[in-house]
């Protein structure tokens, strides 16, 4: 997997080529000037000659990780953050070929180009939903380049499509897949909502800030690169577990998502079979203890019921994962800790599943977890998988 990257730097945020106009390099003999053709002849003789060529996203030769929707199997939709795709190419340029939907706010994206380790950012422009391309780079050394498209942002910004990559070179076979497999359930906290805001245990800024949004530095895909394992991120900035609560579009709650290819209580419905996960995590409760009121929305013993039967739900999904319910670091009141410990441990006794486990991460601040304090629930969790998890029998084989 990919290396830690580095903090956005706000001068490579690219504006979009809407066109496919090409320019070239001629190289002309003067005939006036004899002394001079000969000279002029060689030059352009060894300027080499590339053709560019549109390959579609269809093509078996990229590598897509996380949720994704092929309902159009030239333009996947990437709706969750950290939805990624990453492939590998020959030639001297890459262009790649997106449609934004419109539906939130400002979308981002970034693209990382072989082992630069700052990616190159880019503000998706709508455009009426029709494609845009944009230039990503040119004047390569003609070998072979990887390349990641990674989805920045959460469904508060909306989804795009990813319709193909224009090269002037060969597109080759990706690295395969890793064998392990992490899913996270969660909020803004999983989804890396304010990650990049550089003051940490502070409130956050004013405004939506969406460009200091970043899945790529959430616990979740940390934890992911610390195992080179691959990561499904389902999230949501505002969701709450409880349906009807939470900040999330109109209250829609991790319930009535859970099983979609979008955080959208109509948007259609995933295949579970298409992704089996070694380790889920469910960092949910956050949205909850912010709008439900114990003793007079729902009993804790309510709660925690919904809890344990979203549990279930996935449990049924995935008969031989393991389990992590954890609260993430950021304050609430810390009675919702122990309505989530007590759940599920009645869930381990009631289901009689010693798979299914319980973590609460340390608070340390009032705002969003900036990218310091995201590594340090990776690093908590990395410790609980290396010791708890496996004195009980965990591996990175389990689902297969």
């Amino acid at each position: 997997m990919f290396e830690l990257l580095g903090i956005i730097d706000g001068a490579r945020i690219y504006d979009p080529i809407c066109n496919t106009a090409e320019m070239a390099l001629v190289a002309k003999a003067d005939n006036s000037q004899q002394g001079n053709s000969n000279k002029a002849s060689l030059i352009a003789a060894e300027i080499p000659e590339f053709t560019e060529a549109k390959i579609t996203a269809d093509n078996e030769n990229f590598n897509y990780s996380g949720r994704i929707n092929w309902e159009k199997s030239q333009a996947p939709a990437f709706a969750y953050p950290g939805t990624a795709v990453k492939f590998k190419f020959t030639g001297t340029s890459l262009k790649v070929e997106l449609s934004e939907d419109g539906w939130g706010g400002e979308n981002y994206i970034d693209v990382y180009l072989n082992d630069n380790s700052q990616p190159i950012t880019i503000q998706l422009q709508r455009n009426s939903g029709n494609p845009v391309i944009y230039d990503i780079a040119s004047g390569l050394e003609n070998k072979v380049h990887s390349a990641v498209i990674v989805k920045r942002t959460d469904y508060v910004t909306g989804e795009f499509e990813f319709n193909s990559i224009i090269i002037d070179g060969e597109l080759l076979p990706a690295n395969p897949d890793s064998t392990r497999k992490i899913e996270v359930y969660g909020d803004s906290i999983s989804a890396g909502a304010l990650v990049e805001h550089d003051e940490t245990g502070v409130q956050d800024p004013e405004g939506n800030n969406y460009n200091l949004y970043n899945a790529y530095h959430s616990y979740a895909s940390i934890l992911a690169r610390n195992y080179d394992a691959e990561l499904s991120l389902i999230a949501q900035s505002g969701a709450s577990l409880i349906d009807d609560s939470g900040y999330w579009h109109q209250g829609t709650g991790m319930e009535a998502f859970y099983n979609r290819l979008a955080p959208l209580d109509d948007a259609a419905i995933w295949d579970f079979t298409n992704y089996s996960p070694d380790l889920i995590i469910i960092a949910l409760g956050q949205n909850d203890s912010s709008t439900i009121k114990i003793g007079e929305d729902m009993t804790a013993e309510a709660w925690k019921d919904r809890y344990k039967q979203f549990v279930a739900n996935l449990r049924s999904q995935h008969p031989h994962a393991y389990f992590i319910g954890m609260f993430p670091s950021m304050y609430h009141d810390q009675k919702w800790d122990t309505y989530l410990t007590e759940a599920i441990a009645e869930y381990r006794q009631e289901y009689n599943d010693n798979r299914v486990f319980s973590l609460i991460q340390e608070q340390v601040t009032h705002g969003h977890p900036r990218i310091s304090e995201q590594q340090k629930m990776a690093d908590t969790l990395k410790e609980f998988i290396d010791n708890t998890l496996i004195k009980n029998g965990f591996s990175w084989d389990v689902s297969k």
